[in-house]
């Protein structure tokens, strides 16, 4: 599957994993950023198969919410900086777990 068919959560976590995995081009040794991009990836192909599920309708209709309100990048932000912070100090533990954080962070 092409990158572009994804839906953003997984292309902002695949982008996530890409960033790691330059951090470990610059320093071999940075076994941190290593693990932190396969969690990453392996958080990417587990939201693959929950497209259309509920936790995915609920995030999509809070977005558009937020979207309407101006509010959206304000997430936007929240959500990169926790993207930016898993495997360093944030473990999800699957795909599921990592769209109830993103749950979280929209609801007002």
């Amino acid at each position: 599957m092409d990158m572009n068919d994804d839906p953003p959560e997984v292309q902002d976590l695949e982008r996530a994993a890409e960033w790691r995995l330059s951090r470990v081009d610059l320093d071999p040794h940075d076994s941190k950023s290593a693990e932190a991009a396969a969690l990453l990836q392996r958080l990417a192909n587990e939201l693959r198969p929950l497209q259309g599920s509920s936790l995915y309708r609920e995030l999509g209709a809070i977005c558009n919410w937020l979207a309407e309100s101006d509010d959206i990048s304000d997430f936007a932000q929240r959500a990169h900086d926790y993207r930016q912070r898993i495997g360093v100090d944030l473990w999800p533990e699957s795909g599921e777990a990592y769209l109830r954080a993103l749950l979280d962070m929209a609801k007002p």
